[in-house]
């Protein structure tokens, strides 16, 4: 038998050594979807779950790795070797039974944890804190929902999100606002093929399957009692709970990443969704400002609006005005989407258009426009309205925008003109 030189034996060795070091040390586990960094008591479980499987099977490779190599090196072939074989066995009973009992040991240490978190992650915890009525000061929740927790109905579409808040009667679209600290139910509903919702720091992932009625929850943050027994804090009440709203502040209000985890078609990849966790009181201004909705450019009522563009257009000068008109219209706009507040935009097909331009991603998060202070980067957002509007079959291949059966842009008579884009994108960027 030939053997390679040892020199190149090495060099071979030392070469994937060095490959091997490269992409570990590409490895970053605190990515804005990192798993390793949670922020939520299911993705907490979901981690020490992991973590214990890690364990379970780094001992059993280091084991069985360990015997492994130990045979390959002491009884290699070597050069000259002329050393009899060893004596050969054909089974025993005691060393095939601890195998057996060892494997079964090590499947019940990983087997008790995951259902425990199983049943953790499946149970909606009923808890005081998360009722509606202990913490919602917003307007319209009628009284029998004050013992209930807050409730989204998230809807998976090819290829976006639609989040319907059926007790506090608001709609909104791939951008999720959430508060701290509360466990919040989530009914999932697909409206054409299957979808998965994934929130990685927050919570795991469950399939929207058309036809059936799906759920799982979610909590941004301990909750005060959870947070008390892992700090071990103490002092008077009203001392830990402003110490447990600066925790909620300085760790968990903040914008996190979600995506479609099941592949759906052609934009699958681009299947993204954002969540912001914001303070309660936060949350009941965001509401407010849903259901108040937008009034028409130059803070006109809508039935002025309306009026002077039945009668007198011309007198509707400037872009904004221009915009809504060609939305209303020529555009189809309003055909497939809402905008709370005008009477006559209230298509259910698309995304609601309602505050669209307080968002921080278009696109269902695949166009973005976050400033790295948090705020909305105007001049990218501008660009992105444009870019989508002008070519969303090129954003997002196979998107109902562009063509839906004779009602996408993509089917007008005659295509937007980039000034009609313009005007549109300007006319959008006011709905904030």
């Amino acid at each position: 038998m030939k053997h390679a030189p040892s020199g190149l034996s090495r060099l071979i060795a030392l070469a994937s050594s060095l490959v091997a070091i490269a992409f570990l040390g590409g490895c970053d586990l605190n990515t804005r979807m990192s798993t390793f960094d949670t922020k939520g008591p299911i993705a907490e479980t979901q981690y020490d779950l992991f973590m214990v499987t890690v364990w379970v099977t780094g001992f059993i490779f280091v084991i069985v790795g360990g015997v492994f190599l130990y045979a390959t090196v002491m009884f290699r072939e070597r050069e000259n070797d002329d050393r009899p074989l060893p004596a050969q066995g054909h089974g025993n009973p005691l060393v095939e039974i601890g195998l057996i009992g060892a494997s079964i040991l090590l499947l019940v240490i990983v087997a008790v944890p995951t259902l425990k978190a199983i049943w953790y992650t499946h149970d909606f915890p009923v808890t005081e804190v998360s009722k509606l009525g202990n913490w919602y000061e917003g307007e319209g929740l009628a009284d029998a929902e004050k013992d209930s927790p807050l409730t989204i109905r998230v809807e998976g579409y090819q290829w976006w999100w639609g989040f319907d808040y059926p007790q506090l009667g608001i709609t909104s679209a791939n951008e999720m606002i959430i508060p701290a600290g509360k466990a919040i139910r989530l009914e999932l509903r697909s409206k054409d093929v299957i979808h998965s919702f994934w929130l990685p720091r927050i919570a795991g992932k469950v399939d929207l399957i058309p036809g059936r009625a799906n759920g799982m929850w979610i909590q941004a943050g301990d909750s005060f009692e959870d947070w008390q027994d892992k700090n071990g804090t103490t002092g008077s009440d009203e001392k830990q709970r402003a110490a447990y709203a600066q925790y909620l502040q300085d760790e968990i209000h903040d914008y996190y990443y979600g995506q479609c985890a099941e592949f759906c078609g052609d934009s699958h990849a681009r299947m993204l969704f954002r969540a912001t966790v914001v303070g309660d009181d936060e949350f009941a201004t965001w509401v407010s400002e849903i259901k108040t909705g937008h009034k028409a450019p130059d803070d006109m009522d809508w039935d002025q609006w309306y009026e002077s563009n039945e009668q007198n257009p011309q007198k509707l000068t400037g872009d904004a005005h221009e915009g809504l008109k060609l939305f209303m219209d020529r555009g189809k706009c309003a055909t497939c989407h809402a905008v709370n507040g005008n009477p006559r935009a209230l298509g259910v097909a698309g995304p609601n258009l309602t505050k669209v331009a307080s968002r921080l991603s278009l696109a269902a998060g695949w166009l973005n426009h976050r400033a790295e202070d948090g705020s909305v980067d105007v001049e990218q957002q501008y660009e992105n309205f444009f870019k989508w509007i002008k070519e969303p079959d090129v954003v997002k291949p196979g998107n109902l925008m562009w063509k839906a059966n004779g009602g996408g842009i993509g089917e007008l008579d005659e295509l937007l003109t980039d000034d009609e884009i313009r005007k549109i994108s300007l006319y959008l960027q006011t709905l904030k």
